[in-house]
């Protein structure tokens, strides 16, 4: 009776600690991408209307992994009337490391239109695509929810600009806090 009673407490104690270990199918993150995570410093945050020929919009673009063989960004337009357009490729990037770099022109030449029907106010939404070797994609959907909401970790496939004059500019206005990585 008495081992009896020791089986009884050593399984209930068993039981125990293997209740405690994370059942990893209940983790509500996606699978890893292996090696299709890109990192994006941005460095300039808002295009400038009044310096069309070096404001742009970007930073440092990087591969950790070395694994990404291409990456396509989009872009689609809010006017000032606040009607979205359809998106648009506006770059297609096939080495790692580069220095991004979105200029009105580009946005407009991507959408179909001058540079100068870009207006003061207007935001541009962008979205990415990353590629491998094999053909595997990866994209803002791929991503854990963690890494969606995570303003830190920079992410490359979902941001936004806009397009302001130079006294947004002059008002000493902390870029810092100018989110580019929320989105509607």
């Amino acid at each position: 009776m008495k081992n009896i009673l020791y089986v009884f407490v050593l399984s209930i104690f068993a039981g125990t600690f293997y209740s405690c270990e994370e059942d990893e199918s209940l983790v509500p993150t996606p699978p890893l991408v292996d090696g299709l995570y890109a990192r994006l410093d941005i460095t300039n945050k808002v295009l400038n209307i009044d310096d069309p020929e070096n404001s742009y919009f970007g930073g440092p673009l990087t591969s950790p992994s070395g694994r990404i063989v291409e990456y396509k960004l989009y872009v689609k337009r809010r006017d000032a009337f606040g009607t979205f357009g359809d998106f648009a490729l506006v770059k297609t990037i096939t080495s790692f490391p580069t220095e991004l770099k979105i200029f009105r022109r580009d946005i407009a030449a991507a959408l179909g239109l001058t540079e100068s029907s870009l207006l003061f106010g207007e935001e541009y939404y962008f979205y990415a695509e990353a590629f491998d070797a094999e053909g595997n994609r990866a994209n803002w959907y791929s991503l854990s929810a963690v890494v969606q909401t995570s303003v830190g970790l920079k992410n490359v496939f979902r941001f936004r600009t806009t397009l302001q004059n130079q006294a947004f500019f002059d008002q000493q206005v902390n870029l810092d806090d100018y989110d580019n990585y929320v989105n509607p």
